[in-house]
């Protein structure tokens, strides 16, 4: 059967339909006289396809374009791509209603509602194609209606509330448009709530995976939900920690946009809809106990048709390996996107104990070390130890090289590195170890000042002297002519089961902190993850609101790392004050070798290793750098459009 998997690349789907009608090309309101799209089941396929193809790639970590910017703009992520990158004016509070192009007017916002029309005339057309079922129609209609949602969600995310456009096909050029204003922030959650729902009665538990991974489904619809309904009690929409940031911002018809006052019910409401995901018992964690949990963990990542993912985005393996893979390896990888020294510091030991007791705290620094001004307070239940060195093979690789790739001897490695739990070594990656792609082994990868995975060529390195191993296949051989190293597919969880578990944990943690199952699936997480119940070894913190929701944030930073979440869960905290601002620490990548115990593994602010006075200078965030701001194209076609608090 040849497989049809929705893989949305822009350029794949451009089509012509009599001869001249190309989709993706064409103006706004130019498709109102493609009278004939909908006469065929196989255009008004392409049309739906079409939908799809605007789901923001979180997969391409580059910064570049239009590529979203939540992984390198977050505090587990550090990317040496040059100043000209919106996500470098960004962390630097560079951004205006001026700045043009990128994440913020296109993908965060244009897109969004270019998508919004092109699922809402698709709706509009869908059950008048003579060749569909009655049930197909249902079915593809339920899917866009899916997909519509889901942008609107994109929205909020990033700007707060919204034009809302409802069930109208408006089209951009209207110039009635320009007395519209944004609508209030419950108006627009509770629509979409209803929306998710509509969606979800027609939607099918599942698609066949050899052909139609990538479509939505109910329960992608249920958990969207659900993640719209936390984003809603979260603190920045729900009251922002009683602080008033939001208080004066009403719209032209004096309607307040936000949330202002607090209101716990929201709470239960994100964990019902949670739950009613859980309770679908439709998928599951990758947690065979015949394997080790390093195994499961990669599985879960690299399987396409994974039994956690609930929504994903197919597309092809290269803009996110490429990043992580580094530059000596070859086939036009770049490594460039670290690790941040704080997500290094966030993973347990192998018995489970958190080595950093004061991440949480000022004191912290964003990891500075005390030659940084900062204090590591290490629990000495977990062993952690800063100094020293050992005999060590990286587990990631010894475990899913191919078979005829002869493994290497252990090398020398810092003893913060060793006994660490099992998803520290399905996601970090540092100098000194070996990589394998497919047959090829590179010893001794280099992330120094003169190494061959360092700064010496360009931007190509990581700044903090690590990368992420999430998503990475050391099975596929992706070495050789760039043009036509292999990188294989992956199935971007756009939303997996492991989030919707620690969602329900979080909310019902806010309104009922002794609610039994907190614990159960909390736990489940971690059972996978290979480490021990979470009472067994922190049992004060059981029905401890305060507590508790520290190590929630903190197994929800180490779980999801890398998949676009952490970015979002600082920012609808509100606690992205604190660690999305000053200085970002990792290795000494200035040194000139990685020697053990050398000047290399001091930690050390990136600013200070290669600062050039722009670009690789210390973050800046403040109150308005929660949202982004209404940009002025925007602001040209709506002259009355309410600004977001700051702009």
């Amino acid at each position: 059967m040849k497989k049809n998997y929705l893989i949305p690349v822009l350029a794949a789907l451009v089509l012509s339909i009599s001869g001249c009608d190309k989709f993706l090309d064409r103006q706004p309101d130019e498709h109102l006289s493609s009278e004939n799209i909908f006469e065929k089941k196989e255009s008004t396929w392409k049309y739906l396809v079409n939908v799809y193809s605007f789901i923001p790639e979180d997969g391409d970590s580059s910064g570049y374009g239009n590529s979203p910017i939540c992984i390198p703009c977050s505090d587990e992520a550090a990317s040496s791509f040059g100043g000209n990158r919106f996500y470098a004016a960004w962390i630097h509070d560079q951004v205006s209603p001026l700045t043009s192009g990128g994440s913020y007017r296109n993908t965060a916002y244009k897109y969004m509602y270019q998508a919004i029309r092109e699922a809402t005339y698709f709706m509009e057309n869908v059950h008048s194609c003579p060749e569909l079922s009655d049930a197909e129609k249902d079915i593809w209609y339920a899917e866009a209606r899916f997909l519509r949602a889901f942008y609107y969600t994109e929205l909020l995310k990033w700007n707060g509330p919204v034009i809302f456009n409802g069930d109208e096909l408006v089209d951009f050029n209207d110039p009635s448009l320009n007395d519209t204003d944004r609508s209030p922030w419950p108006v627009i959650v509770d629509w979409l709530c209803g929306e998710f729902d509509e969606a979800a009665r027609f939607l099918p538990y599942s698609w066949d995976p050899t052909t139609d991974l990538g479509r939505a489904t109910m329960g992608a619809a249920l958990a969207m939900k659900a993640r719209l309904l936390l984003m809603n009690a979260r603190p920045l929409f729900n009251g922002q920690n009683g602080t008033g940031m939001y208080d004066g911002i009403v719209n032209k018809y004096g309607e307040a946009l936000f949330n202002t006052e607090y209101d716990e019910s929201r709470w239960k409401e994100a964990a019902d809809a949670a739950y009613n995901v859980i309770r679908m018992n439709l998928y599951s964690l990758v947690d065979d106990k015949s394997k080790e949990p390093l195994e499961n963990i990669h599985n879960a990542f690299i399987t396409l048709d994974s039994p956690e993912n609930i929504f994903v985005r197919m597309s092809d393996g290269r803009p996110w390996r490429r990043n992580e893979t580094p530059a000596q390896t070859g086939g036009g990888a770049y490594g460039g996107v670290g690790v941040t020294q704080k997500l290094v510091d966030a993973f347990a030991m192998e018995n489970g104990y958190y080595p950093i007791m004061n991440m949480e705290e000022e004191s912290y620094g964003n990891g500075a070390g005390p030659e940084n001004g900062g204090v590591l307070e290490i629990d000495p239940r977990s062993g952690y130890s800063e100094s020293g060195s050992s005999d060590f093979v990286h587990p990631f690789f010894e475990k899913f090289t191919v078979s005829s790739t002869s493994q290497t001897s252990p090398v020398r490695t810092m003893n913060m590195y060793v006994g660490r739990e099992p998803r520290f070594y399905a996601n970090i990656f540092w100098s000194g170890q070996t990589w394998v792609t497919g047959t090829n082994v590179f010893k001794d990868i280099q992330f120094y000042s003169k190494g061959a995975s360092g700064p010496q060529s360009g931007v190509d390195y990581p700044p903090t002297g690590y990368v992420c191993l999430k998503f990475i296949n050391p099975q596929i051989n992706t070495t050789g002519n760039p043009g036509v190293a292999k990188w294989g597919q992956l199935a971007w969880p756009v939303i997996r089961y492991a989030d919707i578990l620690l969602m329900y944990v979080e909310a019902l943690n806010e309104y009922d902190p002794g609610n039994s199952d907190i614990l159960l699936y909390w736990n489940m997480v971690r059972s996978r993850a290979g480490v021990p119940d979470i009472e067994e070894l922190y049992p004060e913190i059981v029905g401890d609101k305060e507590l508790q929701r520290k190590y929630i944030r903190r197994e929800r930073m180490v779980e999801l790392c890398f998949e676009g979440k952490r970015y979002f869960d600082t920012r609808q905290w509100m606690i992205a004050e604190q660690e999305d601002d000053g200085h970002v620490y990792g290795c000494n990548i200035a040194a000139t070798d990685h020697d053990p115990e050398g000047e290399y593994w001091k930690r050390t602010s990136i600013f200070d290793t290669f600062g050039d006075g722009g670009f690789m200078t210390p973050r800046v965030f403040g109150k308005k750098n929660y949202l982004f701001p209404i940009n002025q194209e925007e602001i040209d076609r709506v002259p009355e459009i309410t600004q977001n608090y700051g702009w």
